[in-house]
């Protein structure tokens, strides 16, 4: 686990401690909560750099860095996004998978039936973003392996982020050119699933439809 001190609310410091062998973020107690828009837009980008298909297997029992208790398995949801977690029974905090923390953080959302026929006519197979699986889009809806959704990343949640991130009193300078980020990302959002969008559409046919939106927010970001 490697420590990374990140920027949090109100003038705070958030301490996050990763560990990309495994895709897993370890945060104390409620720090997680504590994190500013740009340093959430920091991890993402993180993400999108450091994950990778098929998904690591995780060790079946896992201790918490502070205490060494095992860590027990929690289910838990977040404006109807269901998301998993492992957490200290002594509340010293909670570990994370690259995923789990995405759909936490409501970037994640299921595919309608609409957006699955559509890329039923250009893509064969996907991957699992919770497994890693390949998904055949032309015989299933859902993961056959462990019954997860096919989901992408939320394009306009990513918008809402950084209009936050420009009107929020960092401590920091807020990026110059970020009005003309915003508004690529507008025309990005706009424009997914649309033929001419040939970044999104080169990613997708990879297999790894979460890992394509994050490329995007991180041509976005750069």
């Amino acid at each position: 686990m490697t420590d990374w001190t990140l920027d949090g609310r109100l003038g705070v410091t958030v301490t996050v401690e990763v560990c990309p062998p495994c895709q897993t973020f370890w945060f104390d107690q409620h720090k997680d909560l504590q994190l500013s828009p740009g340093s959430t837009l920091e991890l993402m980008k993180y993400i999108g750099e450091h994950s990778s298909s098929p998904k690591p297997a995780l060790a079946q029992v896992l201790l918490c860095p502070r205490c060494g208790a095992a860590l027990t398995l929690a289910h838990d949801i977040a404006r109807n996004v269901r998301f998993t977690y492992w957490q200290c029974p002594n509340q010293h905090g909670h570990f994370i998978g690259f995923f789990e923390f995405l759909k936490e953080k409501n970037f994640i959302h299921p595919l309608s039936p609409g957006e699955i026929q559509h890329l039923r006519e250009s893509i064969h197979t996907v991957n699992c973003s919770s497994c890693g699986a390949s998904i055949d889009l032309q015989n299933n809806s859902v993961c056959p392996y462990c019954n997860s959704a096919i989901s992408m990343l939320d394009l306009k949640e990513q918008q809402r982020m950084l209009a936050q991130l420009k009107q929020a009193a960092e401590p920091k300078p807020v990026d110059p050119a970020l009005p003309l980020k915003l508004a690529m990302v507008k025309a990005q959002t706009s424009a997914l699933f649309q033929e001419s969008d040939d970044d999104w559409w080169e990613d997708a046919r990879s297999g790894d439809l979460v890992q394509a939106g994050l490329n995007a927010v991180a041509r976005w970001l750069k």
